[in-house]
């Protein structure tokens, strides 16, 4: 797979023997490649705030690792699969992609932040940083596009949504993840630099505007949703100090613990509401 220099348009870049290499230039060797970065919807502030409370092991991360994994067993049948993830922050989605075997896997994110110990962990995956919204690829490069809450960090969702159907080859897949509830945005999200949350025809709307066809959508906390509902309404009259990681220890409790447990049961289902809209969505050749 070819991957353009950042810099020079006429150059590009082939990943081998755990290095980007120029194939113009055989001493231009890089651990990652930098595109661009998306300073608007991130920072270094938020992403050491995000390993300090999750370590990978809150209920509603390994129930979307999980239903993301069962929308690849059961809605891509092509073999030998290109995925490339948006958004890898914290790796909790590479292992299990890498450890299946099935599939090529290149990791982005939009903050440089991390991607280092990622590339130095994972030394056989290419590694990139861009903005969606700043593409650098003048073609489609892969089969899969997994955006798990990557849209609501993004001002233009609309634009980036219309780059990732160009990032994807005809019948691609997208696999997106948005947090659910329009009314529901408070002082948590606010922290999170979100942008906004999604009704759910909105979000499914973006999607088919972009030239998708969707082929699943189903929501995770599905039955923690009433308390999630009872705290975002809590949260929008009463001013709570470092709400993040409050609400974050507290979720994870074995109670919680156990309905997410109970949903892992239910993949195969289309929750009607839930905490985070998932969608799949194939996409679509267009006519001219």
């Amino acid at each position: 797979m070819k991957f353009p220099h950042p810099k020079n348009l006429e150059q590009y870049f082939i990943f081998k023997d755990k290095n980007f290499e120029n194939v113009f230039n055989e001493n231009e060797k890089f651990k990652i490649l930098i595109y661009s970065q998306n300073i608007e919807g991130w920072n270094k502030e938020l992403t050491n705030m995000k390993e300090a409370i999750s370590n990978k092991s809150h209920p509603i991360d390994i129930a979307s690792f999980e239903l993301c994994q069962y929308i690849l067993e059961n809605y891509n049948k092509k073999k030998n699969s290109i995925i490339l993830e948006i958004g890898c922050l914290n790796g909790g989605l590479i292992e299990k992609i890498i450890a299946n075997k099935k599939y090529e896997y290149i990791g982005s994110d939009a903050s440089q932040d991390h991607i280092i110990e990622l590339a130095e962990k994972f030394k056989d995956t290419p590694f990139i940083v861009f903005d969606i919204t700043q593409n650098p690829f003048k073609n489609s490069i892969c089969d899969i596009l997994i955006m798990l809450n990557v849209l609501e960090h993004i001002k233009n969702d609309d634009h980036a949504l219309n780059e990732a159907y160009k990032l994807l080859n005809n019948d691609g897949k997208l696999i997106i993840e948005v947090p659910s509830g329009k009314f529901l945005y408070d002082d948590y999200d606010k922290k999170l630099l979100h942008f906004r949350r999604y009704n759910s025809k909105e979000i499914v709307k973006k999607i088919l505007n972009a030239g998708f066809l969707i082929e699943k959508k189903t929501h995770l906390g599905f039955f923690t949703y009433p308390i999630f509902v009872l705290t975002k309404l809590f949260n929008k009259f009463f001013k709570i100090k470092n709400i993040v990681e409050k609400e974050t220890k507290i979720s994870n409790n074995f109670l919680i613990k156990f309905l997410f447990y109970i949903e892992l049961k239910l993949l195969r289902f289309n929750l009607p509401f839930g905490i985070r809209t998932v969608i799949c969505a194939k996409k679509k050749i267009k006519d001219f």
